[in-house]
C-alpha cells in the first residue's frame, strides 16, 4: 500500500521543516509532493533541500487558493491512500503504519478520520481533540466534523477536481460531504494521527473566515439537506455540540482510550 501525500506551503517555511519531516519520516512507502504557489519567505529554499525521486516539488507564481492546489496537486501524485497536510501542521509518529494497517483490515472502508492534537506556535501539545462520529446529517447540523490533519481517503475514490475550487475556507469538510453524499464509507478511529497548529495568524486562530465559514457552511447543509435547516433542527445541533464538546473536554482520556 502506497500513500499519496501531498503538502501546500504558501509563505509557511517557519513551520515548513516540521510537516515534510512528519511525513518522511514515517517508515512507509509514500509518493509524496510539495507544492508552493508563490511564497515569498524562504518556503522555496526549504522545498529544495528535500527534492528526490519520492518527493516531487512544484512551484507556480499564484494558483486560485488552497482547492485548486490540491485538485493540481492530485492529478502529480499516486497511491493508494491520500493524505494532505497543511505546512503549519504536523503527521503524528507511526500514523501512516497505523492507517495503513487499519484500510487492510478494512477493506469497506474508504474514509478514515482520527483524533487530533492542537499545538501552539511552538508545536507544544495543549489539548486533544477525539474524533467525532460522521454522520451527513451531524455535518448539516454542526455536531460532526472531521479534522482534516487526521483525514485519509482512498485515492480511486476521489474525481477529477474534487475539491471546490469556490470554496476558500472548508474544502475539505466539502470533499467528504461529496463523497459521503455519493456512497464513500466513512470509518472513524480515536488514534491521535495529527497535530494542528493554532496561532493569532492562522485561519483558525485569527478567526478572520469566520464569516464565510458560515455562509459555506449554510450552502453544504442545504446540499446534504436538500433544503434549509429548519430553527428546530438548528436548536437541536447547537444542543448535541455543546454537550458533545462538554464530554470531549470533560472525559477526553476515557474517548481516547477506545483506538
Amino acid at each position: 500500500m502506497i500513500f499519496a501525500c501531498l503538502t501546500l506551503s504558501f509563505n509557511q517555511g517557519v513551520y515548513l521543516t516540521e510537516a515534510i519531516e512528519s511525513i518522511i519520516s514515517q517508515n512507509e512507502l509514500f509518493d509524496y509532493l510539495i507544492y508552493d504557489p508563490g511564497s515569498k519567505d524562504m518556503s522555496r529554499n526549504i522545498m529544495k533541500k528535500y527534492g528526490s525521486e519520492s518527493i516531487k516539488l512544484h512551484f507556480i507564481d499564484g494558483d486560485q487558493g488552497p482547492a485548486d492546489g490540491l485538485n493540481k496537486g492530485l492529478e502529480m501524485i499516486h497511491g493508494d491512500i491520500f493524505y494532505y497536510l497543511n505546512a503549519d501542521d504536523r503527521l503524528r509518529p507511526g500514523a501512516l503504519s497505523f492507517v495503513k494497517q487499519y484500510f487492510l483490515n478494512n477493506p469497506d472502508c474508504d474514509i478514515l478520520h482520527g483524533s487530533i492534537n492542537l499545538i501552539d506556535r511552538e508545536g507544544k501539545t495543549y489539548r486533544k481533540l477525539p474524533a467525532m462520529k460522521f454522520s451527513l446529517r451531524g455535518y448539516a447540523l454542526q455536531y460532526s466534523f472531521v479534522y482534516q490533519q487526521a483525514t485519509f481517503i482512498r485515492k480511486s475514490i476521489i474525481p477529477v477536481n474534487a475539491f471546490n475550487v469556490g470554496n476558500k475556507v472548508s474544502w475539505d469538510g466539502e470533499l467528504v460531504v461529496d463523497l459521503a453524499l455519493e456512497g464513500a464509507s466513512v470509518h472513524q478511529t480515536q488514534m491521535v494521527l495529527g497535530d494542528f497548529r493554532i496561532y493569532p495568524t492562522s485561519i483558525t486562530g485569527s478567526g478572520r473566515l469566520s464569516e464565510l465559514a458560515k455562509i459555506e457552511h449554510r450552502r453544504i447543509s442545504k446540499k446534504i439537506l436538500g433544503r434549509n435547516a429548519y430553527v428546530w433542527e438548528k436548536i437541536l445541533g447547537f444542543i448535541i455540540r455543546k454537550v458533545r464538546a462538554f464530554k470531549r473536554r470533560t472525559f477526553p482520556n476515557l474517548l481516547l482510550l477506545n483506538r
